[in-house]
């Protein structure tokens, strides 16, 4: 049998062309939406190789660049597979005068580089692709984004090529928070192709399982990752196992058949093993994301001295501890900053958020994974038979390390009634605050709006508000230079201008850095952490507060008060609280708020029984009616109370809300339906799922029906069959004339003519506060400009509809032609951009 030779790049050198201006300031936003000046000229693909020929830049000297070669870092080719590194850093181009006026933002940039992949064989083979550190790249005429841009290795690129050389051209961008923001501004990348036999494998060779504690398993779920590497599909009928006790270790055997030879009964094995502990060390459990994956965390129970003098009947808080950007749960690093405070009278929680980067920065589904990790811990209270204390669900002390402080705020700004204290650590203070976003491309204001309004509850310096009376302990070191102090600094000034909050702290520790052994655990937050022993330390509701409302969905309660519906979704939602407890009277003064209910707080003891709402007054329903009823505002009777249910059947709510992220909101897996000719968007997107959020998919025909499973749809379609994207009523729809039409408010269409590169991502309503995500496109290029702004990364700026052109590929969200927002009757908002 002939041996596969690869080559990457020669294994010597590799052209490159740039360096050239992000069009967006970070690297989520510039990569999902385009934003590459080189397709202005047909794109890097279509440009061949001469040192003679300049193309405009702004950050080259004299405003051009040209081609050049440079050398690889390193690569080596070893039977079967090949492997190379490149590092480019442009020493050319003024960085520290950049930086001096655009600060981190201009550090940020993009470039391509070309190398060549060679199959020295007489056939056809499969290849398996590794890009890290890349996000988009062309193999050939075949064009693939998503890549692996955190070098996660979960789901690399299976390519079936032919014998023979063939062009490899990565586009290269850097982002500070990936890539750093000291030193000479280089992006390194790392190419691996390894020829593949096999149909089915199992991915990283482990499965994800529980612990063994006190001699049973910590949790009954388990994952098993495997991918296929074939050309047909594969269906899986059986995972079994010869192990009648939880062994040490063990084996599983995948049995599966291949659509090709569907009689023939194959099987792969893997062997695996337990790793066993006391209830009182951190351990993992395992259990169940609401999007029906398996996802685990760590936990430690109350140790042996911290219950010695507790009743079994009592509830212990949670001590919740969110990991920084890169790092798993389950490292050395994160299980073990603890340590050194064993004796905590609380559950000890470090949530993995699905993935290292945790999903997406603590938000929608990485917030959802913590959730399901707290809720956990009631079913590993059964499966161990612990008979100590139980868990306080409802009482967080959330503390968290860089990403982690910033998922501290985000829990502060979003779930208030549940959190008693917090403590976040060296974080930074929101992802558009991080690297400021004013490099984003010219637009007309009325586009960037809707982008900005898109990540309006990720920016948790405008929901301060919202944690006053919450005790809060912020520590940072002076010389940090990945997190610089100033966002601990802005945040402190922010909570005493908004807050004034007398249980807020500040501690910045001279000459520390970003990271040290014993960050979590200095004197300052041990100190903090003892109020976990003093319930009266706790936070406190105040007589006065503020509720601010980005997004409903994303917003727990504050006070028992739950907002439901804003009256425009393109503003932010404010209610104004003052409690008179001797009369159980509050007087509420509202902005922007539709409806909104009470839930019974277990941490607040009184609620009101009569309420001053914008000047009217009204009475609430006694006892539990009080929390079946909504106060709703309409411009006929101003504010009235109502028990009427039929809006939840007509009116947007609920997991419906939000921007295109919240199809991230799966109560089930995904269901990608889609046809033939866009079958293989179709599959990256069930691949990048996977990539980036380990997230569950099944693609089938576009004609299934999307009632028959619990998760939310994904449509993706090609072609100008009006039938395709819904009935002529709906907002966003396709003219039997030939275009693409948005219906604004009053019913009057704006049409689109059908063009080349024209395409359209939006969300509509299924039932059961399910969403479905069509994505479609005039051709493959409009597919393809669409389908990138399907939910991957973070900071992105992705409104609830978008319409774009060929144009966008250059100009980025500069060169959409319609984005915006639906309101809670899924019609056009009128805040919505179409030009």
């Amino acid at each position: 049998m002939e041996v596969t030779a690869l080559q990457l790049a020669s294994l010597r050198s590799g052209m490159y062309l740039g360096p050239f201006r992000s069009e967006q300031e970070v690297i989520q936003s510039q990569a999902s939406w385009g934003a590459d000046p080189l397709e202005a000229v047909g794109g890097f693909r279509a440009l061949a190789y001469d040192k003679e020929i300049n193309y405009p830049s702004s950050l080259a000297p004299s405003g051009r660049v040209f081609w050049s070669i440079h050398q690889l870092e390193s690569s080596s080719t070893s039977g079967d597979v090949a492997e190379a590194t490149l590092i480019v850093g442009f020493p050319n181009i003024d960085w520290p005068s950049l930086q001096s006026v655009y600060g981190w933002a201009a550090l940020q940039y993009q470039a391509w580089a070309r190398g060549h992949l060679t199959i020295a064989a007489n056939y056809a083979q499969s290849v398996l692709f590794y890009a890290d550190n890349v996000i988009e790249f062309w193999i050939d005429d075949d064009h693939y984004f998503g890549g692996d841009y955190y070098a996660y290795r979960r789901a690399p690129l299976v390519l079936h090529l032919s014998p023979g050389s063939h062009n490899v051209d990565i586009r290269l961008i850097r982002d500070v928070r990936v890539m750093g923001g000291i030193g000479q501004p280089k992006i390194s990348i790392k190419l691996k192709a390894e020829s593949s036999n096999g149909s089915l494998v199992l991915v990283g060779h482990r499965a994800l399982i529980p612990s063994i504690v006190n001699g049973v398993l910590a949790s009954p779920f388990a994952f098993v990752p495997v991918r296929n590497q074939g050309r047909t599909a594969i269906d899986i009928l059986d995972i079994t196992t010869n192990a009648k006790i939880p062994p040490v270790s063990f084996s599983l055997e995948v049995t599966y058949v291949g659509s090709e030879s569907p009689d023939r009964l194959l099987s792969t094995v893997i062997s695996t093993a337990f790793s066993t502990h006391n209830s009182h060390s951190p351990h993992k459990i395992t259990f169940l994301h609401p999007g029906g994956i398996v996802s685990y965390a760590i936990l430690r129970a109350p140790s042996k001295k911290a219950i010695s003098s507790l009743s079994p009947r009592k509830r212990l808080p949670i001590l919740l501890n969110l990991h920084g950007a890169g790092l798993e749960a389950d490292s050395d690093q994160v299980r073990h900053m603890l340590d050194s405070v064993p004796d905590l009278p609380s559950w000890v929680l470090f949530p993995t958020g699905v993935t290292p980067w945790s999903g997406d920065d603590w938000h929608t589904w990485g917030f959802a994974d913590v959730e399901a990790a707290i809720a956990a811990i009631i079913g590993w209270i059964e499966t161990v038979g612990w008979d100590g204390p139980s868990v306080d669900a409802n009482g967080w002390l959330v503390t968290g390390h860089s990403n982690g402080g910033q998922g501290t705020w985000y829990a502060l700004t979003h779930r208030p009634d549940k959190v008693i204290g917090a403590a976040p650590v060296s974080g930074y203070s929101s992802i558009e605050g991080y690297v400021s976003y004013q490099m984003w491309a010219e637009a007309d204001p009325g586009a960037t709006m809707s982008l900005q309004n898109s990540m309006g509850s990720f920016r948790h310096e405008l929901l301060i508000p919202n944690f006053k009376g919450i005790p809060i302990m912020q520590q940072h070191g002076s010389a940090d230079k990945n997190v610089p102090a100033f966002h601990s600094r802005r945040m402190n000034q922010l909570i005493s201008q908004m807050n004034g909050d007398s249980a807020h702290q500040y501690v910045e520790l001279k000459g520390k850095s970003h990271w040290f052994d014993g960050v979590m655990t200095t004197v300052p937050l041990i100190e903090f952490y003892d109020i976990l022993r003093h319930e009266a330390d706790w936070a406190k509701l105040p007589q006065a507060f503020t509720i601010m409302i980005a997004n409903p969905a994303d917003m727990g309660a504050r006070g028992g008060l739950s907002v439901d519906q804003l009256i425009n979704p393109d503003r932010l939602g404010r209610i104004e609280v003052e409690r008179y407890p001797t009369s159980a009277t509050w007087v509420l003064r509202t902005s922007n708020i539709l409806r909104f209910h009470f839930i019974a707080p277990e941490k607040l003891d009184t609620l009101p029984h009569k309420l001053v709402i914008d000047q009217s007054s009204l009475e609430l329903p006694p006892g539990k009616e009080r929390f079946a009823c909504w106060l709703v505002w309409s411009e006929q009777t101003f504010w009235h109370v109502s028990d009427n249910r039929q809006w939840l059947a007509e009116e947007r709510h609920g997991t419906q809300l939000g921007p295109l992220d919240s199809i991230l909101r799966s109560v089930g897996h995904f269901l990608i339906r889609t046809s033939t000719p866009a079958s293989d968007v179709a599959l990256q997107i069930a691949r990048n799922l996977f990539q980036y959020f380990a997230a569950d998919s099944e693609i089938d025909d576009l004609n299934a029906a999307v009632g028959s499973q619990s998760g939310n749809v994904i449509s993706v379609t090609l072609g100008t069959d009006s039938s395709m994207l819904g009935s002529h009523s709906d907002p966003v729809g396709l003219e039997d004339g030939g275009g693409l039409y948005i219906r604004r408010r009053g019913g009057i269409k704006k049409v689109f003519p059908f063009e080349l590169g024209m395409g359209a991502i939006f969300l509509r309503p299924l039932l059961d506060k399910r969403l479905e995500l069509v994505i479609w496109g005039f051709d493959k290029h409009g597919l393809r400009q669409a389908a990138r702004l399907m939910p991957m990364l973070t900071g992105v700026g992705q409104p609830e509809f978008v319409v774009v052109r060929k144009r966008c590929a250059w100009k980025g969200a500069a060169g959409v032609l319609a984005m915006g927002s639906f309101d809670n009757l899924w019609k056009v908002s009128e805040a919505s951009f179409v030009s």
